[in-house]
């Protein structure tokens, strides 16, 4: 019989801590496995990171993981996306064909795992392990999870997510008498028939409560509906684009090309489009003065659960702007009308929080205090991915190209500027984007135009494409690639070894090619013209002002609702959900 002394036993646990402490010593930690975390991840591994994803729940997918828990955020039963799959599909791994525009969260949630399986993300992602401490000792993290693992490495990605906390409105005056049922849109996952006969009132003006205003009405009528900043609608689709008609209805993000946004950048007012929606539906896209709103077209969010507006008019939805004040069940609008509610629908949005921080880490929850709304500044180790809100598109899109900027930039491939450039790019970018946004409130940080961000990144990254060598080598291509809307698939044009795939995908979305021609066309003689005016008008009006703060509380609001994730994004809570898909 072989004898082991006491030491030996000793030195041989030591040893097994430390194999166990080097097998849990990464390049880089990721924080959520939700469509953000899965990106960062891929990117990381792509780059050579040793990567590892802590995810609380049991399952990855994020708000797109149904759950029937109220404790548990994210989407309804019947969530779609409100961003169309082409804007919101990874660029290289392109959604199944069967997969309508505007997939359910189901579909997502197939996608997802489906993505996981392709890019063999499985070995990398560990369930169950939700992060309680973030600390820095030394050059190295140190996370704790719920079940007292400790997880240690060199860099960390935050992508725990924008739809995890609900603000709460609870202590807000316009709602501090109410005694009937005050719930917050997160724990709504359906509109059960119990509430059959019942007053109802959705606030917010997001897609989350376009949702939820819809799918009440069609239990209960009628269902009071208040946007109280107003608020712009843009239908997912429509039946043609004018002046040319069409055999096939056509996706709205569609209109999204290289062409299109040369000839009216969403970034400057989107001439051609704000004309038609208020010629089809009315001033805003909508034509209710309840819901009116001077923010010009695409200087705030677009609300694309457009489903509510034939309710509207067939008086199962009424609009109001907002609440004055709740007596017992009587709720009072700014209107001076008056009804006795059941149950009041909090579409008040979301609180972005990392309580999982050491308290010597107090980290800003605004992105606008962050480096290209992604690296902590007096920290670039750490980085937040996911957390950036376009106000029409989708944060997956968004998320991508984050994820490989924040890879190259771990892995050294990419060099971030010295920390007083880096200062000056945070406050440079936080004075354009709340003067591009000053129509709307503040509340929400890390507003962004899709698109304009999109090649900044793109730039950074060394990503942009290149379309003159394009053009050059095959106008036919180059054609087929200024002409198809927004893929992230086009992020991959410089190098050719992706071109097959690439024009495969552009050939995937065609339908608005041909109108695109026609328009061009037409509008040929007289587009200098525009183009002259519309600039013009963005000189004279939209000048930011040196004066103007970069910080978040630049603008005294007032608790404004801004709840624009669920897509139905995006739609619903997640868009992207809101923005396709948060």
């Amino acid at each position: 019989m072989l004898l082991v002394s006491k030491q030996d036993q000793t030195d041989a646990a030591q040893r097994d801590v430390a194999a166990e402490t080097r097998n849990q010593a990464y390049d880089v930690i990721v924080i959520g496995a939700g469509w953000s975390g899965l990106l960062a991840c891929k990117y990381c591994v792509a780059e050579g990171l040793r990567t590892i994803v802590l995810e609380g729940r049991d399952k990855l997918g994020g708000v797109w993981a149904y759950a029937d828990d109220p404790e548990h955020g994210g989407v309804m039963k019947s969530t779609r996306t409100t961003s169309s799959r082409c804007l919101t599909e990874m660029s290289d791994f392109p959604m199944p064909d069967y997969y309508p525009s505007f997939p359910t969260h189901s579909q997502i949630h197939a996608y997802l795992e489906a993505y996981c399986a392709q890019c063999s993300l499985a070995d990398h992602i560990r369930l169950g392990e939700r992060v309680t401490r973030l600390s820095k000792r030394g050059d190295r993290w140190q996370i704790t999870t719920s079940d007292g693992n400790q997880w240690f490495a060199s860099s960390v990605i935050v992508s725990s997510g924008v739809h995890q906390h609900p603000n709460d409105v609870r202590c807000d005056e316009r709602f501090g008498g109410y005694t009937g049922t005050l719930v917050h849109s997160a724990a709504v996952k359906e509109i059960s028939s119990e509430l059959a006969g019942k007053k109802i009132v959705v606030w917010g003006g997001g897609e989350s409560a376009s949702d939820i205003a819809c799918e009440a009405s069609q239990v209960t009528s009628p269902v009071y509906f208040c946007i109280p900043n107003g608020q712009w609608f843009v239908p997912k689709i429509i039946d043609r684009l004018p002046p040319f008609s069409s055999p096939r209805p056509k996706i709205l993000d569609h209109t999204s090309s290289r062409l299109r946004l040369l000839l009216s950048p969403t970034h400057q007012y989107s001439p051609f489009i704000w004309q038609y929606l208020e010629f089809a539906f009315g001033f805003n896209g909508h034509g209710q003065e309840a819901w009116r709103t001077a923010a010009p077209y695409n200087r705030s969010f677009l609300n694309k659960s457009a489903d509510v507006l034939p309710r509207v008019k067939s008086g199962q939805i009424v609009p109001k702007r907002d609440i004055a004040s709740c007596i017992g069940t009587t709720v009072r609008f700014t209107d001076g009308t008056s009804i006795d509610a059941d149950y009041i629908i909090a579409c008040s949005g979301y609180n972005i929080r990392f309580p999982f921080f050491d308290d010597g880490i107090t980290p800003d929850t605004d992105p606008r205090s962050w480096f290209k709304y992604i690296f902590h500044n007096e920290d670039p180790s750490l980085a937040f991915v996911g957390f950036v809100r376009p106000i029409v598109g989708s944060i997956p899109g968004i998320a991508e190209l984050q994820s490989r900027y924040v890879a190259k930039v771990f892995s050294g491939a990419c060099r971030l500027p010295e920390p007083l450039e880096r200062r000056a790019t945070i406050e440079r970018d936080a004075r354009f984007w709340n003067h591009h946004f000053r129509h709307t409130s503040l509340r929400i940080g890390g507003l962004v135009d899709h698109f304009l961000y999109s090649d900044q990144l793109a730039k950074l990254i060394g990503c942009y494409p290149k379309f003159w060598p394009l053009f050059l080598s095959s106008p036919r291509r180059w054609w087929q690639a200024v002409t198809a809307p927004w893929n992230g698939c086009q992020f991959w044009l410089n190098d050719p070894e992706h071109h097959d795939r690439i024009f495969a995908t552009f050939r995937r979305y065609d339908d608005n090619r041909m109108s695109q021609v026609y328009v061009f066309l037409m509008l040929a003689p007289i587009l200098p013209l525009i183009g002259l005016l519309t600039r013009l008008k963005v000189f004279l009006s939209d000048r930011p002002s040196r004066s103007q703060s970069t910080r978040p509380g630049a603008e005294t609001v007032r608790a404004l609702p801004d709840d624009r994730t669920r897509g139905a994004a995006p739609g619903g809570r997640a868009d992207g959900m809101a923005q396709g898909a948060r």
